[in-house]
C-alpha cells in the first residue's frame, strides 16, 4: 500500500512530468512550423499560456529542448531489431510507416529539422549524423539476416539497400506531408522492388 509520504511526493513529479510533456508537445509543432532557427521558446511558452521562466525552469536552453523532442523519435523504435528477426524487415518497416500516420506532426518536425541540421554548425548535425549511422548499421544487419534466412533475394551489397531504404523513406515521408501521398503503398512497393521479397509460401529458410 502507498504511504500519505510517497503520495505527496509523487504529485509533485508527476505534475513536473506532465508539464515537461506538454511543453515538448508544444515544440513539437513549433519547430514543425517554423523550424528549430524559426521557433522560439517563447512562442511555446505563449501556445501553452505559460511564463517563459516556466518553460526555462524546465529546459533552460532552446538547445535543451530540442534534445528533449528529437529523443521521441529515437525511443519510438528501439525494439526494431527483436521485431524484424521476428516478422521480416520489410513488415517490421512498414509497421513504422503505418504508425507514423498518428504522428504527423512529430514527422513534420524531423524533417524540417534534419533538414536544417545538415548543416555543420547546427546544434542537432551531431545528432542527425549519429541517426544516420546508427539506423543505417541497424537497417544493414537486419537486411543481410532476412537474405540469409531466405525472406529477401536481392543480391546487392545491404549497406548499400540499406541506404536507399533510409533516403528513399523520407523522401516518401515529404510527399506525405506535402500532398497525401500514400506513404505505406508508396514504402512497400520501394521495398518489394529494392528488396526483392521471397514469394508467399515458399520455405524461409535456404537450405
Amino acid at each position: 500500500m502507498t504511504s500519505d509520504a510517497e503520495g505527496h511526493s509523487r504529485g509533485p513529479y508527476a505534475k513536473s512530468a506532465a508539464r515537461r510533456a506538454e511543453i515538448i508537445a508544444s515544440a513539437t509543432l513549433v519547430f514543425g512550423t517554423h523550424g528549430y532557427r524559426g521557433g522560439s521558446l517563447r512562442q511555446i511558452a505563449k501556445q501553452l499560456d505559460l511564463g517563459l521562466t516556466t518553460v526555462m525552469h524546465h529546459f533552460p536552453t532552446k538547445a535543451s529542448l530540442l534534445a528533449a523532442v528529437l529523443e521521441q523519435e529515437d525511443a519510438a523504435d528501439t525494439d526494431f531489431s527483436a521485431r524484424s528477426e521476428r516478422d521480416g524487415f520489410i513488415a517490421s518497416v512498414l509497421a513504422i510507416v503505418e504508425r507514423n500516420l498518428g504522428r504527423r506532426e512529430l514527422v513534420r518536425m524531423f524533417s524540417i529539422v534534419s533538414a536544417e541540421a545538415t548543416h555543420p554548425d547546427h546544434e542537432a548535425h551531431a545528432w542527425l549524423l549519429e541517426r544516420y549511422r546508427a539506423v543505417t548499421a541497424t537497417y544493414t544487419d537486419a537486411i543481410a539476416a532476412d537474405r540469409d534466412r531466405g525472406r529477401l533475394r536481392a543480391g546487392d551489397d545491404p549497406r548499400a539497400l540499406a541506404d536507399l531504404v533510409v533516403s528513399g523513406w523520407e523522401g516518401i515521408q515529404i510527399r506525405w506531408l506535402t500532398d497525401d501521398t500514400d506513404p505505406v503503398a508508396a514504402m512497400r512497393l520501394l521495398l518489394t522492388r529494392l528488396l526483392e521479397p521471397a514469394p508467399p509460401g515458399s520455405h524461409p529458410w535456404p537450405d
